[in-house]
This record gives structure tokens, C-alpha cells and sequence, in this order.
């Protein structure tokens, strides 16, 4: 019996849900060979009509405000219906930075709760998928389970994916498009090491012209001297950075767990958008893989930063590195787009 339907419950309908989730599996929609229909929703399903033509029911995030509830919920009936549960996860949500566990909505003793409900949980679904292979290797570390890596991807028709085949002329533009929440008052967060000096020093000195999404509390003293871009839905951002045609996209990381465990998503966007990339390098750091040019250390000196943002300036030296993130783009299967990505997609997730 062939079950078109797949059932997603997103958390927050935040990126993550979409970069994971939603996006992928609207490549589904149109003609496809995989006849998936998939269901965006936040209501718990429980006809077992429905559910017996359900191929799978996904639940990301399954330890917040109900969703454990939901997953149990649904466990209870996948036997007699005969769909899969599964779960996703694209960050380390337990062990976390001090930084990032302020921003844990009040909730006290956060990491001992959170892994609570994780023990309770994980063992209801019958996959589970992470983004990286240090997520799923601490699922296993420190639940006892096995869990399933598929990386995270971008999309052709978002991006626009611009095919850039010179160097840029006049002034760099450069982007920075990550997240400026995990920040406490007099820390720099994913900004330690040489590139806050580095940006003052490029900004004032007109060196380069700088986009960045939001304000960043750092920069609070160049508020004019720098181009800040009104936050945007997920489905917008894509075009709204490509129509800036940025020559670089810059990825600070500060050195914890909570980053080793993310994804190369900002390496994958650098690439569609034609724009070299330039990321935190550490102990397991995400970017490891990329040149050693494009990578920079926290303990490196705005200095070292410098030489290696000027070399890349180089013409010869910034199509380059183009041209290796193309070639990653193709070799590893990052667009959505695909067949090689969609098949990966379907068996991890359905």
C-alpha cells in the first residue's frame, strides 16, 4: 500500500524547521518520483484513517512546551496504523554554554530538564536524525542511541544561486547573516577572538562596506558607518542577501559545544550566494574542512585576520576559493535541488 503522506511538526516555524523540514520536502509538491504529500501542522492527528495512509509523522524539537505529549501521543498509535516516528535535531539543545543557556526562557536547571525529557522520549521514535555527525555522536554518548546524519542544504531556487565567475571591483562587501541572540551584556558571543577589532578597524577605516542582518551591540558606536538589514522570514532572506551581491559572508563561532554540534549552513549559503567565505576555526569547529585560507582561529590577532581577508581580496586568490565552493557545492550534494540530496532526504526522514 503506498502512504503518500508525511506529517511534519515543526517547533517555532523558525529557520531551523524550515532549513530541516519545510523546504526540503517542498521539493515534494511539484512532479516528483518519490509521491510524498507532505502536512505542516501543530495539531495532533489522531485519525487512524489518516494515519494509516501516513508514511511517517515528524517531530522536531521534541522536548519543548507539549511536544513531548505530542510524540508519546503519536507512539502509542504508530503500531496499529503503521507509520514511522521520527525526530530531527540540528542543534545541541542539553551541555550547554553558559552564554547560550541564559537565553533558556527562565527555566532553572535547564540542562538537567531538558535532559529529563530526552530520556523519556527518544526512545518512542523510530529514527533519529541529526545534522551533524557530533550531534549524533553525542546522542550516542550520552543517551545510548543511535541516530541517522543528514547535513543540511540550501536552495537553487531561493538563492538564485549565483554562478559568479569574476572577481569583484572597487570596495568588498561584506555580510554577516548569523544569529545575534546568543549575547549577554559585555560578551561578544560568537564575535571572541580578533574579528570585533577587525571590523571596527575595516569599518572606520572605509576598508570595506559592511551588511549585516540586525545590530550588533558591538558596533553600537559605527551605527552609521555600516549597512544594517531589517530582519526577514526565512523564505525572503535568500533573496533579499542575494540581491546585496556580497563579495564575502563571514561565520564567527565561539569555541563550545553548543557550535561544534552546528552545521556548515553559513559555508552552503556562502556558496550559493557567490561569496567567499570566511569562518571560526576549532577543536571539531563545523568549517574544519575548508582551506586553511579561508579559516581563522580565536586566538589569531586582528592582524592575522587582516593578511588573510587581504590575500583574499586577491583576484587569482578569490576565485580560488570560488571555485572550491563550487565544487563542494556539487561534489557533496548541498542543494535541494538535488536527486543525489532528495534520496539521501527520503530515506532518512520518511
Amino acid at each position: 500500500m503506498n502512504r503518500p503522506h508525511v506529517i511534519i511538526h515543526p517547533s517555532d516555524m523558525s529557520q531551523s524547521d524550515w532549513v530541516r523540514c519545510i523546504l526540503p520536502f517542498m521539493q515534494f509538491m511539484g512532479a516528483s518520483p518519490y509521491q510524498i504529500a507532505p502536512s505542516i501542522t501543530h495539531i495532533t492527528c489522531t485519525n487512524k484513517s489518516v494515519l494509516k495512509q501516513t508514511r511517517a509523522v515528524i517531530i522536531q524539537r521534541p522536548t519543548a512546551s507539549g511536544r513531548m505529549e505530542t510524540a508519546l501521543a503519536y507512539a502509542a498509535l504508530k503500531k496499529e496504523c503503521g507509520f514511522k516516528l521520527i525526530t530531527d535535531f540540528d542543534d545541541l539543545i542539553w551541555d550547554l554554554s553558559p552564554i547560550i543557556q541564559s537565553y533558556a526562557k527562565g527555566i532553572n536547571n535547564y540542562d538537567n530538564v531538558i535532559m529529563t525529557r530526552l530520556d523519556r522520549v527518544l526512545p518512542a521514535f523510530d529514527t533519529i536524525v541529526c545534522a551533524t555527525q557530533y550531534l549524533a555522536d553525542r546522542m550516542k554518548n550520552d543517551f545510548g542511541i543511535d541516530a541517522i546524519v543528514m547535513p543540511n542544504g540550501v536552495s537553487r531556487s531561493l538563492f538564485g544561486l549565483n554562478d559568479r565567475t569574476t572577481p569583484f571591483i572597487g570596495k568588498p562587501k561584506v555580510m554577516y547573516a548569523g544569529n545575534l541572540g546568543h549575547y549577554t551584556d559585555g560578551n561578544v558571543g560568537d564575535f571572541e577572538g580578533p574579528w570585533v577589532p577587525w571590523l571596527h578597524k575595516a569599518i572606520e577605516s572605509g576598508a570595506i562596506d559592511f551588511y549585516c542582518f540586525g545590530e550588533p551591540p558591538f558596533l553600537k558606536d559605527l551605527k552609521n558607518q555600516y549597512t544594517s538589514i531589517p530582519y526577514t522570514s526565512i523564505m525572503e532572506f535568500p533573496s533579499t542577501a542575494a540581491n546585496i551581491h556580497p563579495d564575502f559572508y563571514i561565520a564567527p563561532l565561539a569555541d563550545n559545544n553548543f557550535n561544534r554540534a552546528k552545521s556548515d549552513l553559513k559555508l552552503k549559503e556562502a556558496a550559493a550566494l557567490g561569496a567567499v567565505f570566511i569562518g571560526s576555526d576549532f577543536d571539531k569547529s563545523p568549517y574544519s574542512y575548508a582551506p586553511t585560507e579561508q579559516l581563522i582561529k580565536n586566538t589569531d590577532s586582528p592582524d592575522v585576520l587582516d593578511e588573510k581577508f587581504r590575500t583574499l581580496c586577491n583576484p587569482d586568490s578569490f576565485m580560488k576559493a570560488i571555485h572550491w565552493q563550487k565544487q563542494s557545492m556539487e561534489e557533496q550534494h548541498w542543494l535541494y535541488e538535488d536527486p543525489e540530496f532528495q534520496k539521501k532526504f527520503i530515506s532518512t526522514h520518511t
